[in-house]
């Protein structure tokens, strides 16, 4: 299921990604005041974008002096954060990070988690873990919610619309995610412009 699910994100990310880039172009305002918190619990050091898509955010921690790296599954994406950021890319899967052990002070995943089954999350939270420093710090972001599925969008103009996966959860379901390997620090709730409900967590790896 896996790697169907790949498969299909990247042919979707691929195709909208230059449309993705211009309408996802500056950090939505519920977002700052994650960021700020964020970099103040984040050491010195490489941050991770985790599902980094145009490069956005990417551009955010470099323009506050921070190194960051990239990483996303579609080719389009990247090119798009390459054009945008000039910062280091790598192409992968979230289940298995190709970085090794303890490099990583934070990590940043803003709506890329949501894109996989529910079953998969522990999976890609334990890579997490995995990559960053002991005391290092994790922000997720997910769309609030329940449940999971294909989901068709047409305003990507793009032929015959897109199809995404998503999950959407409830903020108990993310702290149960979370416990096995971090200390949650903030919750937060936003609602978007277009009214999409958002849980950011910041959650700092155990020792």
């Amino acid at each position: 299921m896996l790697d169907e699910i790949n498969i299909r994100h990247q042919v979707a990310y691929d195709e909208i990604a230059e449309r993705f880039a211009e309408i996802n172009a500056e950090m939505p305002a519920g977002y700052l005041v994650p960021a700020q918190e964020f970099g103040k619990l984040a050491e010195a050091g490489p941050i991770l974008d985790l599902g980094c898509g145009a490069g956005r955010d990417m551009a955010y921690w470099a323009d506050r002096g921070r190194r960051v790296v990239g990483l996303d599954l579609s080719l389009g994406m990247l090119r798009q954060a390459a054009a945008r950021c000039g910062q280091p890319l790598a192409q992968g899967d979230m289940c298995g990070l190709p970085f090794r052990a303890g490099v990583f002070t934070g990590v940043w995943c803003s709506a890329s988690l949501l894109h996989l089954p529910k079953a998969l999350a522990p999976v890609v939270l334990a890579e997490v873990a995995r990559v960053l420093r002991p005391g290092g710090v994790l922000m997720v972001a997910l769309k609030e919610g329940g449940g999971e599925g294909w989901e068709d969008e047409s305003f990507w103009n793009a032929p015959g619309g897109v199809t995404r996966f998503f999950a959407r959860y409830a903020s108990t379901e993310v702290d149960a995610l979370l416990a096995a390997d971090f200390d949650t620090r903030v919750q937060r709730r936003y609602t978007s412009e277009i009214g999409t409900a958002w849980l950011t967590h910041l959650a700092v790896r155990r020792p």
